[in-house]
């Protein structure tokens, strides 16, 4: 299906697997912008209306429209007009989203980004692995860091040969595939060329106003890993390679 000139994927409500789980993580890529407090209820303890919506807002859609390359997120400050959290998704808006969107059980999954792991865990969901025993992340792992340089949540779409990873995430300025750095800080890694190509091919507006998707060393380090049990893998993403995921993704040949 295409839509304002780019290829949308398309996730199912209630279908526990790592598949749908990355789809569902897609349907907002290149649609959503980022506004803190995006996806927050008002009285900015829980999951807002947006955040427990099964499909894309048009409220999302109308305020992107509206957007140019110099869009500023710091411009839409919720703690000034509470009304702009309706406009977009920040980092624990965009994840408690998906998840609302796989689960669909009806209840809100929006909380602080680096309690996200935790939130998950103590439902039972799955198991968490501390920032300092992580070795490897994999698709549908959620990455979660409390560190004063970064507060951010992200989903890990896998590790790639050279060690960058590839993952989705609502970064400013809003919801994109981004691709870290090589462990030893190689700016043109193999997650990078990945998130830039796809960026390109199938979010052609997106990426000619917000063309820089790369990220740093300290999503390598910096964050504590939540590994679900409770989403099944038969089609085996978690063994894939993030190229190979990405070509069953987006049905390449």
């Amino acid at each position: 299906m295409i839509q304002n000139n780019y290829i949308v994927v398309k996730g199912e409500r209630g279908v526990r697997s790592i598949k749908n789980f990355i789809k569902t993580a897609f349907e907002p890529v290149g649609k959503v912008m980022y506004i803190y407090g995006g996806g927050w209820n008002e009285t900015d303890n829980g999951a807002g209306k947006e955040a427990m919506t099964l499909g894309i807002s048009e409220s999302w859609i109308d305020f992107t429209s509206k957007q140019n390359s110099n869009y500023n997120y710091k411009n839409y400050d919720y703690k000034k007009d509470v009304n702009v959290i309706h406009n977009g998704l920040d980092c624990s808006g965009y994840v408690g989203w998906v998840i609302y969107n796989v689960l669909a059980d009806g209840k809100g999954y929006v909380t602080n980004s680096y309690k996200m792991d935790d939130m998950l865990a103590e439902k039972g969901y799955g198991k968490i692995t501390l920032k300092e025993n992580v070795t490897d992340s994999r698709a549908g792992d959620i990455m979660c860091s409390g560190c004063n340089d970064c507060k951010h949540v992200y989903i890990s779409l896998g590790k790639c040969s050279d060690g960058s990873i590839l993952l989705l995430h609502s970064s400013p300025p809003g919801v994109q595939l981004s691709g870290t750095y090589t462990p030893k800080c190689g700016k043109n890694s193999e997650a990078v060329r990945l998130a830039s190509e796809y960026m390109k091919k199938y979010y052609t507006d997106w990426y000619n106003k917000y063309p820089e998707n790369s990220r740093n060393t300290s999503y390598l380090t910096h964050y504590d890993k939540f590994e679900w049990s409770i989403l099944s893998d038969e089609e085996e993403y978690r063994n894939m390679t993030p190229e190979k995921m990405l070509k069953d993704i987006f049905n390449e040949q």
